[in-house]
């Protein structure tokens, strides 16, 4: 059964690169979920039925990477996403307004890692819907700019 895993690991980072993850780690997640997906979907194959391995499992691999990101989003708490001592380093916005809420560094520095604003209205439950998270982003980079004019 190892073996075959391994054979079809390529069908897993493919579907995991479809997911579009954004870090290393998250890959590294998703990748893990989607062997577990491989692994169920190989103890219940049977070539006999006359489907591929990979046509075969394909689904399992997909569900079991989307139970992982949905059960990742649920468990984000506000410590997780940002971590204070990498909050303000020199390679992420080093010029934050002083009378910023830790709310909206948490919203720019989630722009910054990527994240898009229907996501980061999921993570951020109590912020609004995505256009309110939008208009704040751009305040923000407003009050950013012009407090860095100065």
């Amino acid at each position: 059964m190892n073996e075959l895993i391994e054979e079809n690991m390529g069908l897993v980072i493919a579907i995991v690169n479809s997911f579009g993850p954004k870090n290393h780690t998250e890959r590294e997640d998703l990748i893990d979920a989607g062997r577990i997906g491989l692994w169920k979907a190989l103890e219940k194959y049977d070539p006999k039925d006359g489907n591929s391995i990979s046509t075969y499992a394909w689904r399992p691999i997909k569900w079991s990477i989307i139970k992982e990101i949905k059960n990742r989003k649920k468990f984000v708490s506000l410590d997780q996403i940002v971590d204070p001592e990498i909050q303000h380093k020199e390679n992420t916005w080093e010029y934050y307004s002083n009378d910023m809420t830790k709310e909206e560094e948490i919203l720019i520095d989630l722009r910054q890692q990527g994240y898009r604003f229907k996501e980061i209205c999921e993570i951020l439950k109590d912020f609004g819907k995505p256009s309110k998270i939008k208009k704040v982003y751009y305040k923000l980079i407003k009050k950013i700019r012009e407090s860095n004019a100065e």
